[in-house]
This record gives structure tokens, sequence and C-alpha cells, in this order.
């Protein structure tokens, strides 16, 4: 019997990408954090600094999610799969905003359920972005 059985190796590629997805995800996180902050120190405007932070993040996630997370799915056109990348980035950054906007509308909370709600915002466009990048990105 040669290889996986292919259930297994099935579900063997769903934790490789599960897996490198949250790695990279995390990466991206505090590359995103430090040049924020780095650039604040250096004296940019905030406007400037978050989306040039925003910008070289996205752009991180994207490359490691291309040449390791997906490295085995087909991208036809490079071009292609960057903007639909950020297209659907810009749907979950809006999402996430919409509830923390709607939570302190609604419900007036302090800080920590804001936060809470931005965790949990985040957690939900994180499985849909996973699923997302997998049909129309890496596919």
């Amino acid at each position: 019997m040669q290889g996986a059985p292919a259930p297994e190796k099935g579900r063997a590629t769903a934790r490789k990408e599960v897996g490198g997805f949250l790695v990279v995800g995390v990466a991206a996180v505090v590359l995103d954090f430090a040049l924020f902050n780095g650039l604040l120190w250096l004296g940019w405007p905030v406007w400037a600094s978050n989306a040039v932070a925003l910008f070289l993040s996205m752009t991180f996630a994207f490359l490691g999610n291309y040449k390791w997370t997906f490295a085995h799915r087909e991208v036809k056109s490079l071009a292609h799969a960057y903007g639909a990348f950020a297209g659907i980035n810009l749907v979950a950054v809006v999402f996430i905003e919409a509830v923390v906007v709607l939570v302190e509308a609604v419900w007036a909370p302090g800080a920590l359920w804001l936060n809470i709600a931005k965790a949990a915002a985040t957690a939900i466009a994180t499985v849909a972005r996973f699923f997302a990048y997998k049909k129309w990105v890496f596919f």
C-alpha cells in the first residue's frame, strides 16, 4: 500500500492549511502592530502609519499564504489572486468595524466588552476568510 489513504491525506492537507493560515495570520498581526507603532515613534501621522502597516502586513500575509499555506494550490494569475485577497480582507475589515460600532452604539459598553466584540467578529471573519481564500484566491 503506497501513500496515505485519500481521506487521511485530505485531513493532513486541511491540518496543514489551517495551521499555516494561523501561523501566517499571527505573524502578520505582529508585523502590523510593530510597523504601526514604529512609524508612530518615528513621527508619522496616525493615518499614514496605519495605512502603511496594514498594506505591508496584508502583503506579507498574502505572500505567506501563497508560498506556504496554500502552496500546493494553483494560482492562475498573481494579480487576480492579490486583488481577490485584498477584496476579501476589505470585506472582513468592514464587517469587524460594523460589529464594533454597532455594539458601541446599541449597548455603549466599556473597553472590555468592545474588545470582546472585536475578538468575536475577528474570529468569525477569520474563519470566513480561510474558506474565501480557498475558493477565490488559492484554488
